[in-house]
This record gives structure tokens, C-alpha cells and sequence, in this order.
């Protein structure tokens, strides 16, 4: 019935050369793929590695400032948000033609070609479908290469651990730590207190071949040490790789830390985290590959209509597109024998993998809104990470959307759909629709992904708009012109090819401004080790900090304390009062929804009935206070003493609601005052970030994740660009005047 048939099965139909071509042979077919999945993987295992090998190398050779900064630059300018939008827009763009009908003119096919690569159908990328075999073995072929893909990167993932392992298991030898009271380590992986770590086999209680920095702690004080702290360097470069964390390394209670014992340990840590890399690769498999695969088993449901009589224009007859041999009739053998393979790879893929996905988006659903980093949820990170925690889900409606558009909407009058319009009325529909629901509900994190998402969206209801009036202009060229205006449909293939080019072109605007901005807007990392801290919050709480504060002298400031900590603690939720207050009611009820207590300290600030509210409301859940001073009394300031004084004439309430066993002024003066050093609040450029960094220092130490990793913050923090020290070049006199109390 069409010319694009090929009666030898040796050849196949090429729209490039308009005619049969011989089948490409095995061994092709064998290195093109391998060369696609080498490629791919080669990118994944270049950006997995940027943080790692060659971070260290830069550091090596430009110091550890630049190795910072280009760490920081992935995580500051957020490339997986907008790669997986550029990704899913070129996903259904380019099933305007196999699927929707609205084929572009001939002389921009090849343009197409170009983001077929985004599909990341590895058969139709690098062997003829038609070369293939029959129907059956095509659709088995299409529907368990992913498979095949996962098990080859899990045991590629699998003879890692072994080889990680092994390697440390042949340099271990003697013992690490032992029972002899309190050891710590500040974090710099030198082994301090505990040995100096230089793998002298245990020498000096904390040294270890193939580590740096082994240290036991005794954190009880019992004289058996319940923790570790190992700087690993697995590939022997003498630069430790990580950082890992022990719980409870004497397993036997016999005092001594033994290697084999450290070594149990790091198996089953090594065999949870290879289990957590298996699923995350199985993840991105079933992401990037979801609307190919399923595209491809629809394939044996996709038929085309063709009139078979010049004298009757009903007489009409159906075959199968993929398949001109394959008569779509019940009562033909071979598509009948399709049927089976079409539910069940159908049941499979578009039903149970996007359910799959959702159930364990379920399943981190509290810990996703709680930022708690658990092991699945770090596996699952792919899914959910760039979103808010409250719309952590928006993935799945993102995939279900891509799913339909380029997949499930070929239901839709499958002997004919690719000839009518009716698909591509839909698809502006559900575009339409979409758009509407992305700009109400606004899940990105970033600003710059949403614009983004939205700009995807309304190119691609463009598109199918523009397909409608391909497929009108090739109905009729009279029509054509007639209604749309376009003299032909080569108007219209171009207008399409416009806005994929556009589409292109705002994502690399938008990387490009991000990357300028990230370079120029600093954030908080860890001294210890360039990166940004983890904002783990406690199971019971959804914010990281409340800030009490008095309304007359002290509102001004603690904005601006918090939104400069926003924006150097991306990710930070802190509860203030114009933002989060719903019910002044339920006051004490939010003090105990945070971790931590922040008390900013101005003139009145004891005076105010809603501030002790939230005082005796903290002294209740006994969070840790994090006061701040405002010392300039032309701001609303007061000394401490002033203070102090305001504080013992009206925290007197005996037996307050929120804290029944309030004891008087003396509790509450130790928790302000006594027992953490208020820090100052300074208004002027650098001397504020230097406040603002101790409040974040205080907070992360209160924090549930470096409540048990203490050394991760015994260097402090910093901000990239941030003021150094300074001294004087030479000798200076310094004139002192007494009568100046300044």
C-alpha cells in the first residue's frame, strides 16, 4: 500500500536516500550502540566525577580556592533542573511527525535528526527497525534493553564495592583507637588526639594504610569508644576522598576498636551504598527512557488506513504501520499474536514503572518535608530535589504529561490518528493545561528552572499548533493559504523549526545568567570541605529556626537577618512572623515546629507579653536559645546590662501557661544570656556577614545531622570571597587619645 515498503528482508526503507537500503550488519549495529551508551556514560561518570577527581586536581594545581568555587558552580547554577526540561521538551517535540502526522518539509528533516538523541531510543538511534526482524522480536527488543542496561551498571557498581573493599581490606592492619577516654578530631582529617593517622599500622592508636585521620571517641566517657571519624582516600593519591562516620565501632565491648571490626562496618556500608546507586541508576534509566520505550510498544497498536478500490472510496483496509505485512484485523494471525506482548509491555512500562516511581515518592513523602536526608531518599534525589518539599510529587505529573503527549495520546483513532487532527487538538489542550497548572502551583525551587518549565510549555503548545497547520497545508494548498496565510507548509515547518531554536536558545541564556550569577553570589560552605551544609530538620519539626523579635525596635533588623540568611543558606526555613503567622494564637504551637530558638535582642524586648510567650514556649521544648544583640542604641539597641535588668523585672510570671515549671528571672537570664554568648548584630558589609555566619554556625550545630558529626563543623564555615585576614606591612605608632571613650 505505500511505497516506503521494502519486499527484501535484507533492506530497509531510508527517507534519506528515498528509497531501500541495504540492512546495516550486526557488528554496526553492536558498535553504535556501545559507542551511545559509552557516550552517556562517559558524561554521567565526567559529572558524577567533577566534585571528585578533578576538584582534587585543581586544587593541586590553582589552590583550594578556585577547587571550591568550581564545585560550588554545579550546585549554585543547578544544571539537572534544566536539563531534564530542555530534555522532555525535545521528548515530545520530536514525535510530531511519527506520531502526530504534521511531518516538516523535507528540507528540515535533518534539523529534526539532530534531537532524536533526547528520545534515547537506543534501537531506532542505531539500527532500522525493519532490519530488526519481525513485530514480536522488535517489540521484545524495545521494551528489556533498559533492563539490560541496569544490570550491566549494577554490576559494573557491584565490582566497585568489591574492588573498594579488597583494596582496603589488604592495607588494613593493627588496631585503630582504643579505650583511653575522650578522643576527637577537628575535622581536618589529621588524626588529632587519636594518632596522626599516616597508615603506620595503629602505632599511634589511630593510624590506618589506605586512611587518614582513623579516630576513635569515646562520647559518654565510659572508656569505650562508641564513634569514628575516618578520612578515606580510596584511590591512594594521599588526598582523603570522604569523610565517614562511625557508629559504634567496638561491637564486641572489649574496649579496642580492631580493624575487623571498622571493616565489618565499612561492607555493609559499602553493600547499602551500591544498593543505593542501583536504584538511583535504575531511576534515570526509567526517567529518560519512559516515552521512547513506550512509543515503541505502541508501535504494535499503530495503523494507517488506505483505500484499496478506485470505485469505491469506503472500501478501505488497515495495516500496520511499524509492519505493511501485519493487517490490522482481528481475525489476521500475526496481529492477533501482538496482542499479548502489547498488554504486557504496556502494563509494564506506562502503568508500572510511573507506579513504581510514585510509590516511592510516597514512601520519602515525610522525610522530603521534613529535609532529612535518609539513605532511599538520597537514592531517590532525582526525582524530587529540584522541587519544593511540598510539591515534591511534581515529577510524576511532569512524566505522566510526557507519557500521554508522546505516548498514550496514539489511542486516539489508531487506524487513522496520524491523518486527522484530533490528536494534535488534544495535545494544545493538555499543554495548554499544564502551563495553566505550572504557573499556579510554581514547585521549582528556582526561579529560573520555573520561567523555564513555563517557556517549555508554551513553545510546545506552540508547536502543536503549528502541526495543525501543517497538516491543513498539506491537506490543500488552496486551504493553506486561504485560512492560515502560509503559501505552502514550508512556512509552517519553519515557524516550528523557530521555536525549537528558541527553545535552545533561552536554555543556554538562562545557564549562562545563572553561571554569571553563581560566580558572583557567594553561599555558606563548610571550612572542612568547600560544600554546602546538609539542612537536616528533626522528625517533629518543619523549620530550622524561629525568630522572636519586638516589633517597635527590633523588626527592621531581623529581616534582614533572615532574608541575608536565605540567601546564604539556600534551603533554610526559618519561621517570621510576616511571613509564617497565621494565628497569634498558635504562637507557642510554631515555637515548637522549629529546631531552633533565635532571640534578637533590642530595647522593649522583654516587655512585649507575645515575646515571652515565645520565650516560655521555647524554655518548655527546651530549644536551644541562638540570641542576637543589637548594640547601637540609635537603631533600638541596649546594653547588656540594660538588658538583663528589663529581663528580671518582667519574666515574672509565676506558673505561665506554655511553662507551668517556670522558676523565675534566673532560668531564663542563664538560657539568653549565660549559656551561649549573644552575638552581636553589625549592620556594616563585612562585619555583618561575620554575624551572620555565627548564627548559621550555632544553628548547624543544633541541627540533627552535625549533632552526630560535630567534626564536619570544627573548622567553621565560610563564604567564598569573603574578607581575610589582614596585618600591617611594617612598623606603625598608633595614637591613643584618653579623653575619647571610643
Amino acid at each position: 500500500p505505500l511505497c516506503e515498503w521494502c519486499v527484501s528482508d535484507e533492506q530497509h526503507f531510508s527517507r534519506k536516500e528515498r528509497g531501500c537500503a541495504d540492512c546495516p550488519t550486526v557488528g554496526r549495529f553492536g558498535i553504535l550502540a556501545a559507542a551511545l551508551v559509552a557516550l552517556a556514560g562517559t558524561a554521567f561518570l565526567s559529572y558524577r566525577a567533577l566534585s571528585r577527581i578533578a576538584v582534587k586536581a585543581l586544587r593541586r594545581i590553582f589552590g583550594p580556592a578556585v577547587a571550591i568555587r568550581l564545585s560550588q558552580l554545579e550546585a549554585r547554577v543547578g544544571f539537572q533542573p534544566k536539563l531534564k526540561i530542555v530534555v522532555s521538551f525535545y521528548q515530545v517535540a520530536t514525535t510530531l511527525g511519527p506520531v502526530y502526522g504534521a511531518r516538516l518539509h523535507e528540507d528540515f528533516t535533518s534539523w529534526i535528526r539532530v534531537f532524536e538523541f533526547f528520545s534515547f531510543d537506543l534501537l531506532g538511534l542505531t539500527y532500522p527497525d525493519a532490519c530488526i526482524g519481525s513485530m514480536r522480536h522488535r517489540l521484545l527488543l524495545a521494551a528489556l534493553w533498559p533492563f539490560a542496561v541496569i544490570l550491566l551498571g549494577s554490576a559494573a557498581f557491584a565490582a566497585h564495592a568489591l574492588t573498594v573493599w579488597l583494596l582496603l581490606w589488604k592495607s588494613s592492619s593493627g588496631r585503630v583507637g582504643g579505650a583511653g577516654g575522650p578522643v576527637s578530631d577537628e575535622g581536618d582529617g589529621e588524626g588529632d588526639g587519636g594518632g596522626d593517622g599516616e597508615g603506620d599500622g595503629g602505632r599511634d592508636g589511630g593510624g590506618m594504610s589506605g586512611t587518614r585521620g582513623v579516630v576513635a571517641v569515646d562520647a559518654d566517657g565510659d572508656g569505650i569508644p562508641d564513634r569514628g571519624v575516618v578520612a578515606v582516600d580510596t584511590d591512594g593519591d594521599g588526598i582523603a576522598d570522604h569523610i565517614e562516620d562511625v557508629d559504634v565501632i567496638d561491637t564486641d565491648g572489649d574496649g579496642e576498636v580492631t580493624v575487623s571490626e571498622l571493616n565489618k562496618h565499612r561492607w555493609r556500608e559499602l553493600v547499602r551504598e551500591t544498593q543505593s546507586r542501583i536504584l538511583y541508576l535504575a531511576i534515570l534509566v526509567a526517567y529518560f527512557v519512559l516515552p521512547s520505550v513506550s512509543r515503541s510498544i505502541f508501535k504494535a497498536r499503530m495503523c494507517e488506513s488506505f483505500g484499496i478500490s478506485v470505485f469505491d472510496a469506503t472500501a478501505r483496509r488497515s495495516y500496520l504501520v511499524a509492519d505493511l505485512e501485519v493487517l490490522c484485523r482481528s481475525d489476521d494471525e500475526m496481529y492477533r499474536g501482538l496482542d499479548a506482548y502489547f498488554w504486557a509491555f504496556f502494563v509494564l512500562w506506562p502503568v508500572l514503572v510511573p507506579l513504581v516511581l510514585l510509590g516511592l515518592l510516597l514512601w520519602i513523602r515525610r522525610d522530603v518535608r521534613a529535609l532529612r536526608v535518609t539513605r532511599l531518599s538520597r537514592a531517590c534525589r532525582f526525582l524530587w530535589r529540584d522541587y519544593n518539599a511540598s510539591c515534591h510529587y511534581w515529577e510524576l505529573a511532569d512524566l505522566y504529561r510526557k507519557l500521554f503527549l508522546a505516548s498514550l495520546v496514539l489511542f486516539i483513532q489508531t487506524d487513522d490518528g496520524s491523518s486527522k487532527l484530533l490528536r494534535l487538538i488534544v495535545a494544545s489542550v493538555v499543554s495548554a493545561l499544564f502551563l495553566t497548572a505550572l504557573a499556579l502551583v510554581k514547585p521549582f525551587k528556582r526561579f529560573d528552572d520555573f520561567y523555564l518549565a513555563c517557556t517549555a510549555n508554551l513553545l510546545l503548545a506552540c508547536c502543536f499548533i503549528s502541526g495543525t497547520v501543517i497538516q491543513l497545508c498539506e491537506s490543500a494548498d488552496d486551504m493553506c493559504k486561504t485560512l492560515v496565510g502560509f503559501e505552502s507548509a514550508r512556512g509552517a515547518s519553519e515557524f516550528v523549526v523557530v521555536l525549537t531554536v528558541a527553545m535552545l536558545i533561552a536554555s543556554l541564556l538562562v545557564v549562562l545568567f545563572k553561571t554569571v550569577s553563581a560566580v558572583r553570589m557567594p553561599t555558606v560552605r563548610l571550612t572542612s570541605s568547600g560544600r554546602p551544609p546538609v539542612l537536616e530538620l528533626s522528625p517533629e519539626c518543619h523549620f530550622h529556626g524561629f525568630i522572636s523579635h519586638c516589633w517597635g525596635t527590633g523588626q527592621d533588623q531581623t529581616h534582614t537577618v533572615v532574608r541575608q540568611l536565605q540567601l546564604l543558606l539556600p534551603g533554610v526555613r526559618i519561621w517570621l512572623d510576616v511571613d509564617n503567622l497565621e494565628d497569634v494564637g498558635r504562637l507557642e504551637e510554631s515555637v515548637r515546629d522549629a529546631t531552633t530558638f533565635l532571640v534578637f535582642l533590642s530595647a522593649g524586648y522583654f516587655r512585649s507579653f507575645n515575646c515571652r510567650r515565645e520565650l516560655y514556649a521555647a524554655l518548655a521544648s527546651n530549644r536551644p536559645f541562638i540570641p542576637i544583640f543589637e548594640a547601637d542604641v540609635a537603631k533600638g539597641g541596649a546594653s547588656i546590662e540594660a538588658l538583663k535588668a528589663e529581663c528580671r523585672e518582667n519574666c515574672v510570671e509565676a506558673a505561665p501557661a506554655a511553662y507551668p515549671n517556670y522558676s523565675g528571672p534566673g532560668e531564663m537570664l542563664a538560657r539568653v544570656f549565660e549559656e551561649a554568648a549573644p552575638i552581636v548584630w553589625v549592620r556594616v558589609n563585612a562585619f555583618q556577614l561575620v554575624s551572620l555566619k555565627a548564627v548559621v554556625l550555632r544553628m548547624l550545630r543544633h541541627s540533627p545531622y552535625y549533632a552526630s558529626r560535630p567534626a564536619e563543623l570544627a573548622d567553621g564555615v565560610l563564604v567564598p570571597g569573603q574578607a581575610g585576614p589582614v596585618a600591617f606591612s611594617g612598623p606603625v605608632t598608633i595614637l591613643v587619645c584618653r579623653d575619647n571613650d571610643g
